[in-house]
């Protein structure tokens, strides 16, 4: 492949141009989108895992919400019970060994709302949500409330969406499904092994048979037209599994793409310095210092709108989404553990 292609090839792939991994992308979740969640999740059984859960898996998505999101969880977990059928303390105990660790929550100020998106949205309780996804954007907006969707801050269907990004997430399993199957015809023992295991799963043929055939088929097949004719039922569907494989999740990946795309909430065109650091912050896995997020800063945006460091550093003791974990270090949000009031 050449460097234009595989230029071309990640541009495709990526939902987010500041993100570090082509299929990644910042969610904003909304109490409603969680309770409704977590209590279709108890109704279906213990390993169930709901679509928003299963955005997070391989890095797909990081799901930040506003603090007064996670007080609203513990304060309607009673009514959720009411209309699952499930104890309040079940509820409770799958909110917080599932959901609380894949979220980050967020001290959004709304004292100074500029956004008309944000301005629009009718009821106060909404704001913080609505300001923490323009601090962030692109992203993902999860919420079935009215007054987010009313302002186009949320998709009409956000259920629908989760499973755009669950076909990120199939994908990308089929296509490392594939590399580890196909490695085979590079790798002695190992890969082929896994490639017949592959093939026996697509075809149906028992990878024994396979494996017989790959063994012993350069020599027979020399010697016999008919053997390799006999032969070749086995074979060649090795081959079109793997290049079907490969199709399907190329055709998954692009339909979770283009539907996400569609419903993705926009960057800001000229972001203010506390948007840059919010959208840099949100991003990373690891705290940064001052000086590191102004180095991202200057790599994404024009440098006339990047201030400096001294000026980063203030907005970060200023601003309550950004929170100080270690000396000099900064990250946006902030784990929660159970409430135990």
């Amino acid at each position: 492949m050449t460097d234009e292609r595989l230029r071309a090839l990640m541009v495709s792939t990526r939902l987010d141009p500041y993100c570090s991994g082509g299929r990644r992308f910042v969610g904003v979740v909304d109490a409603n989108a969680l309770l409704s969640c977590v209590g279709n999740d108890c109704r279906k059984g213990t390993y169930w895992r709901s679509g928003l859960l299963r955005m997070t898996d391989r890095g797909i998505a990081t799901l930040y919400a506003s603090d007064h999101v996670y007080w609203e969880v513990y304060e309607h977990l009673e009514k959720i019970a009411r209309w699952s059928k499930v104890p309040v303390d079940v509820l409770r105990a799958r909110f917080e060994a599932n959901y609380l660790p894949v979220l980050r929550f967020v001290a959004v100020d709304t004292a100074d709302v500029v956004d008309p998106q944000v301005l629009a949205i009718t009821d106060p309780d909404d704001v913080p949500t609505g300001q923490l996804a323009k601090l962030v954007g692109p992203c993902l907006v999860f919420s079935e409330d009215r007054h987010l969707r009313k302002p186009g801050l949320a998709p009409e269907d956000w259920r629908a969406i989760t499973g755009f990004a669950v076909d990120l997430i199939e994908a990308a399993g089929k296509q490392q499904e594939v590399a580890r199957a196909t490695n085979g015809l590079s790798i002695p023992v190992s890969g082929a092994i896994e490639l017949c295991k592959f093939a026996g799963r697509r075809t149906g043929v028992s990878p024994w048979v396979i494996a017989g055939v790959a063994g012993a088929g350069i020599a027979i097949f020399l010697k016999s037209p008919e053997r390799w004719k006999a032969a070749g039922k086995y074979v060649a569907p090795v081959f079109d599994a793997i290049s079907k494989g490969l199709n399907g999740a190329a055709l998954q990946e692009q339909r979770g793409l283009q539907g996400l795309r569609e419903v993705m909430l926009p960057a800001p065109a000229q972001p203010s310095v506390k948007q840059q650091i919010g959208i840099i912050l949100a991003r990373q896995r690891e705290p940064l210092l001052a000086r590191e997020v102004q180095e991202h800063m200057l790599a994404h945006f024009r440098s006339e709108l990047v201030p400096t460091v001294a000026e980063v550093r203030s907005m970060l003791k200023d601003g309550s989404e950004f929170v100080q974990p270690e000396r000099y270090r900064w990250q946006f949000g902030r784990a929660a553990g159970p409430w135990r009031g």
